[in-house]
C-alpha cells in the first residue's frame, strides 16, 4: 500500500539532492580559500617575527611577496561567502527557521568583528612603510583575529554535530549568548584541526613557492631561508592536525557513534576487537563489507576505547528504529526530533514497520563516501609529511624540490576531502537528532535549483581562471628587495646558489 507521504517524499528528493549538490558545491569551493588567508597570514606573521628577531631581511622580503597571494584568497573568500547565506535563507529555509536565533547570534558576533579585520587587512596591506616591529604586530594581530572569526563559525557546525547549549521550543533553537555553544565536547578538537589544516595548507603553498624559485636558480639568497622555515611551520602544523584529528576520533566514537563507524566501515562491533581497515569495499544496502583488509584489534587501541563501547552501523539501525517507533508514538506531528527523518510530510498516517525499518537504514550517513574521503585525507596528510621532512633533512635537491612544486595540490585535497568526511557523516541530519536534512529545505523547485548550479559552476570557473592567473603572474614576476632599512642589515650580500642551500640560515 502507497502510504500518503511517499508521492511528496519522493518529490523532496529530487529537490533535496539538487539544493544538496549546490549547496556542497558552493562551501567546498568557498573553502578552496579561506583556508589559505588562514594559514598564509600566520606564516606571514612568523616570517615578519623571525626576520626582525634575527636581523635577517630575506624572510620579511618573502612576508611582502605573499601579502599579494593574502589579498586575493582574502578577497575571493569574502566573495564566495555571501552565497552561502542566501541558499540559507532561500535553498534551506527550514534549517534557517530552526536556527535563525542562533545563527543571528553568532553573526552578530562576527559583525562585532569585522571592522577590526577589515581595518587590520587594510594596515597589513598599507603599512610596509611602518617600522618592522609595528607591521608585524599588525600581521599577528589579524593571524589572530582571523582565528577567533573562523572559531565562531566552527561553534555553529560544531553545534549542529552535536546540538548542546540551546534549548527548543518545538519550532526554533534559541541560546543566551554565544558562549552558551563554547561548552560542546567536538569544538576545541574541530577548531584545532580546522586551524591546524588551514596552517598545513599556508605552510606547504609557501613551500612549493620557494622550491619552484630554487629550481630556477632565482631569489636562491631569499627562496632558500622561506623554504625551510616555511617546512617547519609545516611540519608543526602537521603534527597539531594530527593530534587534533586523533582527538576528533575519540570524541566522534562517544559523541558520533554513527559517524565513527562509517568512517571506519564498522557494521557490526567484534567483542573480540575491532580491526582497523586499511582497505574495504562498503555495501550499504548489505549493511556488510563485500571485501576487507585491516589491522586486527587495531581500532580499539586507536580509539583508546574497550571492544563492546565501540557501536555498529548495524546496531545503530536498529537503535534508530527502536527511536523512530518511540516518537511516533509520543510526538507524531513534532515539527523537530527523529520523526524530521520521514521529510516534511509526516505524519498524517503512521508508517508501517516496514516504512520505518527502510527509513531507519537509510540513517546511516554514505558509508563508502565517508570511508574513502578519510582514507584520501590520511594518504594527502602522510605524502606532505613525508616532503616537509626530506626538505628538512639534509640538502634538498632538485627531485625533492620539484616533488614540492607539484604537490602544491595535497593540502587542498586534505581539506576537502576532510570536510567531504565531517559534513557527509553528518548525513541524514541536519542537525543531529533534531532536524533530518530533507525537512531543512525550502520551496525551490529542481530545476530552478539546477539553473543555480549552473550559474554557480560557470561563475566559479571565470573567478577561479582570473584568480590562479593573477596569483601565477605574482609568482612569475618574481621578488622586489625590501627597502634596505628594513632589518637594519646589509643588502648587498653575496647571492648563494642552490648548491650551498643547505648552509643557507
Amino acid at each position: 500500500m502507497r502510504l500518503p507521504f511517499a508521492k511528496a517524499t519522493t518529490m523532496d528528493l529530487s529537490n533535496l539532492d539538487a539544493s544538496r549538490l549546490l549547496f556542497g558545491f558552493t562551501a567546498a569551493y568557498h573553502f578552496l580559500f579561506v583556508p589559505v588567508t588562514i594559514g598564509l597570514m600566520a606564516l606571514i606573521a612568523v616570517f615578519e617575527g623571525w626576520a626582525l628577531f634575527s636581523g635577517q631581511p630575506a624572510l620579511r622580503i618573502a612576508a611582502r611577496f605573499l601579502a599579494w597571494p593574502f589579498l586575493l584568497h582574502f578577497a575571493c573568500g569574502v566573495l564566495t561567502g555571501y552565497p552561502l547565506r542566501h541558499q540559507i535563507e532561500l535553498h534551506w529555509a527550514g534549517y534557517a527557521s530552526v536556527v535563525q536565533q542562533v545563527v543571528a547570534t553568532v553573526f552578530a558576533f562576527e559583525s562585532a568583528v569585522a571592522p577590526w579585520l577589515f581595518a587590520l587587512v587594510a594596515m597589513f596591506a598599507l603599512g610596509w612603510h611602518l617600522k618592522p616591529v609595528w607591521h608585524w604586530l599588525v600581521s599577528t594581530a589579524l593571524a589572530v583575529v582571523l582565528i577567533v572569526q573562523s572559531g565562531a563559525i566552527l561553534m555553529i557546525n560544531a553545534w549542529m554535530q552535536r546540538p548542546l547549549g540551546a534549548t527548543f521550543d518545538g519550532h526554533r533553537a534559541r541560546i543566551d549568548h554565544l558562549l552558551d555553544l563554547a561548552d560542546n565536547p567536538l569544538l576545541v578538537p574541530k577548531v584545532l584541526h580546522t586551524v591546524g589544516g588551514a596552517w598545513v595548507l599556508g605552510g606547504f603553498l609557501v613551500v612549493s613557492i620557494s622550491a619552484w624559485f630554487l629550481l630556477r636558480q632565482r631569489h636562491v639568497e631569499i627562496a632558500g631561508p622561506s623554504l625551510r622555515v616555511a617546512a617547519v611551520f609545516t611540519l608543526a602544523a602537521l603534527l597539531v592536525t594530527g593530534v587534533a584529528g586523533h582527538w576528533s576520533g575519540e570524541r566522534l566514537a562517544k559523541h558520533q557513534p554513527a559517524k565513527f563507524a562509517a568512517i571506519e566501515a564498522l557494521w557490526e562491533s567484534d567483542p573480540d576487537g575491532n580491526a582497523l581497515l586499511l582497505f574495504a569495499l562498503p555495501d550499504q544496502g548489505g549493511l556488510r563489507n563485500r571485501f576487507e583488509l585491516g589491522l586486527p584489534g587495531a581500532l580499539d587501541w586507536i580509539a583508546h576505547a574497550e571492544p563492546h563501547e565501540l557501536r555498529g552501523l548495524r546496531s545503530l539501525v536498529d537503535e534508530t528504529g527502536h527511536t523512530l517507533r518511540r516518537a511516533l508514538d509520543e510526538a507524531p506531528a513534532s515539527r523537530l526530533g527523529p520523526t524530521t527523518l520521514f521529510g516534511p510530510s509526516c505524519c498524517a498516517t503512521r508508517p508501517g514497520d516496514a516504512e520505518i525499518d527502510r527509513i531507519a537504514r537509510q540513517a546511516l550517513p554514505p558509508v563508502a563516501t565517508v570511508f574513502w574521503s578519510f582514507r584520501v585525507m590520511l594518504l594527502a596528510w602522510g605524502a606532505m609529511l613525508c616532503l616537509v621532512v626530506a626538505v628538512l633533512w639534509g640538502r634538498p635537491g632538485r627531485r625533492r624540490l620539484a616533488a614540492c612544486v607539484w604537490a602544491v595540490p595535497l593540502p587542498w585535497v586534505a581539506i576537502e576531502a576532510g570536510w567531504l568526511v565531517c559534513e557527509a557523516g553528518r548525513q541524514p541530519w541536519t542537525i543531529t537528532g533534531v532536524l533530518a536534512t530533507r525537512a531543512s529545505l525550502g520551496h525551490v523547485s529542481a530545476a530552478e535549483v539546477g539553473s543555480h548550479l549552473l550559474l554557480a559552476g560557470v561563475a566559479g570557473a571565470l573567478l577561479l581562471a582570473v584568480h590562479v592567473a593573477l596569483n601565477l603572474a605574482h609568482i612569475r614576476g618574481g621578488l622586489r628587495p625590501a627597502p634596505a632599512r628594513s632589518c637594519g642589515t646589509r643588502q648587498n650580500a653575496p647571492r648563494p646558489s642552490l648548491q650551498h642551500l643547505s648552509r643557507t640560515p
